[in-house]
């Protein structure tokens, strides 16, 4: 998304950004969808500080020749300012977060699946961790090795430094053994071995669940708000056939509608993840999360907002409410 196509309360849909033997090169929309789109109040919100934040936004690709990309700007970059590759994406995001494992690799580096681990010594709901193999039942377990793995349990004859929170080796009478984080002398040295690391598995949001999959979602919930086909039709980039295209027409509040009824979504959604627990290891989350926190004894006793009850109540899209 180049950042110029965001323009508060609409977003121009112009480009696609597509990848082709390891190089990008910017294309027109699938049957040439080109479209402006409305976005709802809370996207509008997180998408402003979003952009606010980022200092550099000129991607790394310097091919020489167009249509290739030869470094432009965008809006979502990997760190370093490269594009995020689909075969790289789907294994270290969607399908961690649909399925609750990281899928297998094949080939020279061959590795079967492993669970998404986060570490339970803090707060719920956890502190990601590194992918780790599971455990096999009826196998015994014996901790992966080696340099640059994570020290997730320890061994006979060491234990985790209360200080460092590194696996190390302990003395003859049980104490951790003087030792080095990098270049500095770690202060936990000599005392008592801390627990070993308490684990647990992510639990799958939605098992198979593909980028694709979401505009699938996307057309249900419009569905389910009773918004206009030709509204519809608009926003997922589809022509409306025969006379009906012809003749049908969107209006300012078929637009105000969609776009109140996306909010209240999204305000319920915040609401039964509070419920589950007001905190979350993801900063941007965490921070929406922030007004369920205050008192944390009632959040159990807030009602969710009800879709389609505040209707009569609905603000114009120039005055919806932000979070």
């Amino acid at each position: 998304m180049p950042p110029g196509s965001f323009r508060g309360q609409t977003l121009d849909i112009a480009w696609k950004l597509y990848e082709l033997d390891a190089r990008f090169y910017r294309g027109r929309p699938k049957d040439g969808s080109v479209r402006t789109v409305d976005i709802p109040p809370f996207l509008e919100d997180l998408l402003t500080r979003y952009l606010s934040t980022i200092t550099s936004r000129t991607c790394t690709c310097r091919n020489p020749e167009p249509p290739w990309c030869q470094g432009s700007e965008y809006a979502f970059l990997i760190r370093g300012n490269g594009h995020f590759r689909r075969p790289n994406y789907a294994a270290r995001v969607v399908r961690p977060a649909a399925d609750g494992w990281y899928p297998g690799r094949r080939g020279r580096h061959a590795r079967d699946p492993w669970p998404v681990l986060v570490e339970m010594s803090g707060a719920w709901p956890g502190r990601p961790l590194p992918p780790w193999p599971p455990a096999q039942p009826g196998v015994p377990y014996a901790p992966p090795a080696g340099r640059g793995i994570p020290r997730l349990a320890g061994k006979e004859g060491s234990g985790r430094c209360p200080a460092c929170n590194r696996t190390v080796l302990l003395r003859r009478d049980g104490l951790v053994i003087s030792h080095k984080t990098g270049s500095l002398r770690c202060p936990g040295s000599v005392q008592e071995p801390a627990e070993p690391v308490p684990v647990a598995s992510w639990l799958p949001l939605r098992p198979g669940l593909t980028p694709h999959g979401l505009r699938h979602g996307h057309e249900t919930w419009l569905d389910d708000l009773d918004v206009r086909y030709v509204l519809q039709s608009e926003r997922m980039g589809h022509d409306v056939p025969g006379k009906r295209g012809v003749y049908s027409h969107i209006t300012a509040g078929m637009r105000d509608d969609l776009m109140a009824g996306l909010q209240e979504l999204w305000e319920a959604s915040l609401h039964e993840r509070a419920r589950i627990c007001a905190r979350s290891p993801v900063l941007v989350l965490d921070a929406l999360l922030a007004g369920f926190r205050e008192p944390m004894n009632k959040i159990g006793s807030r009602s969710a907002p009800k879709i389609g009850q505040l209707k009569a109540r609905r603000p114009g899209r120039r005055h919806g409410p932000g979070l």
